[in-house]
């Protein structure tokens, strides 16, 4: 999975690359048809300081984009939330991707009988080729 990290008015240290990098790796074990991550770690000056860093972090998963919007006291708790926000959003798309092939995988129990009637119907014309005088005979 390719990782891209931004910062907007901070500089995103080795530490700090290391640890969303990480953060970053366990959202990808629960998608790993997941491409892409952009990170962007955002300092705003406001008078709250439980409010001063946004991590917003964004996954391409075969074209589908899941993203996920935090703030933090610290750019570490920040995108900590915010990668535990996207856990939850993966789980849930997961859920979502298998639940919609298991239903168009799905038949119901008259569709199944039909099916497998037709496979030896079938199988019984291979064993059994009948001529076009047979058939007329058997419709009359």
């Amino acid at each position: 999975m390719e990782l891209r990290i931004e910062g907007r008015n901070l500089n995103i240290g080795r530490r700090l690359e290391a640890s969303v990098s990480r953060k970053c790796d366990q959202v990808a074990r629960h998608l790993p048809a997941a491409t892409f991550a952009n990170v962007e770690i955002t300092f705003e000056p406001t008078s709250s300081q439980q409010e001063r860093y946004l991590a917003q972090v964004s996954l391409d998963v075969k074209g589908t984009i899941l993203r996920a919007e935090r703030r933090g006291s610290s750019a570490v708790n920040a995108v900590s939330a915010a990668v535990a926000r996207l856990d939850q959003l993966a789980a849930r798309f997961k859920g979502q991707v298998y639940r919609s092939q298991r239903t168009r995988n799905y038949l119901s129990l008259g569709e199944q009988q039909a099916q497998e009637a037709f496979e030896e119907d079938r199988e019984l014309a291979l064993e059994y080729p009948a001529t076009s005088e047979e058939l007329l005979a058997l419709a009359e």
